[in-house]
């Protein structure tokens, strides 16, 4: 389905080129005419437009919407998001795809703890680790969490690893330079740093909550069915098994191809189905979505 490689060459993305620059001309149009806007409406659709920025960069790193990395990383590589250098980003997802799914000894983006974390963790972590499997903490303290998570395993590693060195030190000034772009166009930081970097880390958050659970001899990605509105907002990766089965796939094929693959019903019996992320709401704001401790641990299992 990849296609040949001089196939590849030759072909451009025009869908996914159309989405950034539509990601664009909202953003300025947002940053420009804020001062006319209530501060409510301008931090909403500043919260949207962040994870949708999200959005764009994960098809970026699958290889969209051009065969060129360095063309497609300056379309959407700029650290809008400001806290985790964007290589940085690319480095863990494509880890994550290569990984073991859910399990913390080897997915980078796993939420579960092994059970020697577990048993080192005191009252406070562990009554943390468990809010943050609800849905309610995921979306207001889980951001947060995330980065700080973050930032201690790279900073354990800056000094050892020459990437993640590289990283940072073009990070920090390109951060910069966009705070700097910030306040020259008139929008308020606190602004754009409430709406589009926390409110659109919430609204990632909101998709990668149910994206994986751990299973024995089944799927561990999800199936969640979506509307318009958070199909476009997420380019279909709540077909997230689809996407991982095919993970170059460009984000508007993932709803046919998830029909040709019958994957609900391959998904069934593992990670799940979802009619929607307001049946997860329903479902998970206050209740857990699973245990915090890997349950396919070989010390469990011993």
């Amino acid at each position: 389905m990849a296609g040949t490689k001089d196939q590849r060459k030759a072909f451009v993305d025009w869908l996914t080129v159309a989405a950034i620059g539509l990601f664009w001309v909202s953003l300025v149009a947002m940053a420009l005419n804020s001062s006319r806007l209530p501060a409510a409406v301008v931090v909403i659709a500043l919260a949207v437009l962040g994870g949708f920025y999200m959005s764009l960069q994960h098809e970026v790193i699958h290889g969209h919407p051009t065969h060129s990395s360095q063309f497609n990383r300056l379309l959407v590589g700029a650290p809008l998001g400001m806290v985790q250098p964007f290589a940085r980003y690319r480095a863990t997802h494509l880890a994550h795809h290569e990984s073991d799914l859910t399990d913390p000894a080897d997915d980078p983006e796993s939420y579960y703890v092994l059970p020697a974390e577990w048993a080192r963790a005191g009252a406070a972590h562990r009554a943390l680790l468990r809010a943050n499997r609800t849905l309610a903490v995921r979306l207001t303290v889980g951001p947060v969490l995330a980065a700080w998570q973050m930032l201690r395993f790279d900073r354990g590693r800056f000094w050892h690893d020459a990437n993640i060195r590289a990283a940072w030190f073009a990070h920090i000034p390109a951060t910069g330079a966009v705070i700097v772009a910030i306040r020259a166009s008139g929008l308020p930081l606190w602004m754009y740093l409430l709406g589009f970097v926390y409110g659109g880390a919430s609204l990632t958050s909101m998709r990668s909550f149910v994206e994986h659970r751990a299973h024995a001899g089944a799927p561990r990605s999800a199936i969640v069915r979506s509307n318009r509105f958070f199909s476009l907002l997420y380019l279909n990766n709540n077909l997230h098994y689809t996407h991982h089965q095919l993970p170059g796939v460009a984000w508007f094929r993932l709803p046919e191809l998830t029909e040709v693959m019958e994957a609900e019903t391959a998904v069934a019996d593992g990670a799940g189905v979802y009619p929607g992320y307001f049946s997860i709401v329903r479902r998970y704001f206050l209740r857990p979505f699973d245990l915090p401790v890997y349950p396919l641990s070989e010390a469990i299992k011993a």
